[in-house]
């Protein structure tokens, strides 16, 4: 496999001043053209290529491998928080129902007090009615 690589400014300046002497100035530049000053320079292999879309497709399918699990830990989550405030729900549901039964027998007590203290009351009163109705005749 034939591997390209930059050269440093020292080793550049050292092979162009060893070939000046054989090739000559123009013919000497020529060749050091070909080889990149820097890696920016540098030409890219279709496998070279190759290897780094395949790394960046690896690296994008664990990004995504670690996100489809950050989602399901953060679905949980909120069906463990979901279920909580339904407990959570249903006990009160559950107490308001105690509350309204127990007020509504309060409710129904004090009313059965008052129907029997009236009812006692118009006895009384017809009663001392009747009374008073014999008495004066």
């Amino acid at each position: 496999m034939w591997v390209t690589m930059a050269l440093d400014a020292r080793t550049r300046s050292s092979i162009f001043e060893k070939l000046r002497p054989i090739l000559g100035d123009e013919d000497a530049n020529a060749l050091m053209s070909e080889f990149p000053a820097s890696e920016l320079d540098e030409l890219v292999t279709r496998q070279y290529l190759r290897a780094e879309m395949a790394e960046l497709r690896a690296e994008v399918q664990a990004g995504f491998a670690e996100l489809r699990a950050e989602i399901a830990g953060v679905r949980q989550e909120l069906r463990d928080e979901i279920a909580g405030v339904r407990l959570d729900l249903d006990s009160k549901i559950v107490q308001l129902r105690v509350d309204m039964i127990e007020g509504f027998r309060q409710q129904s007590e004090r009313l059965r007090q008052q129907t029997v203290f009236t009812v006692g009351s118009l006895f009384g009163a017809v009663s001392a009615a009747v009374a008073l109705t014999q008495l004066l005749r």
